[in-house]
């Protein structure tokens, strides 16, 4: 039985040797998530935030993060619990 979607609202930091990768891509192809961007700002000096939402599978959702994680981008809830309104 497939679960059900979810969507959570994150900000992903890049540190600047990341800003040129396809990292969204990733998520879409490798974790199936869907990412809706809502803003985002890049230097490839310094590098660079995402705010967005990212809808997929629970399971999809934790492995990308987790994997997020493993290749040195922060991920931050927007929100106290990452559902909320945009805490912008």
């Amino acid at each position: 039985m497939p679960s059900e979607t979810e969507t959570i609202r994150v900000q992903l930091n890049y540190p600047a040797e990341r800003v040129r990768e396809p990292v969204l891509y990733q998520l879409v192809t490798r974790f199936g998530l869907v990412p809706s961007i809502r803003a985002a700002n890049f230097s490839p000096t310094v590098g660079g935030f995402i705010f967005l939402e990212l809808s997929g599978e629970k399971e999809a959702l934790d492995r990308g993060l987790a994997w997020l994680a493993e290749i040195g981008i922060g991920v931050s809830a927007i929100g106290l619990d990452g559902t909320q309104e945009w805490a912008l």
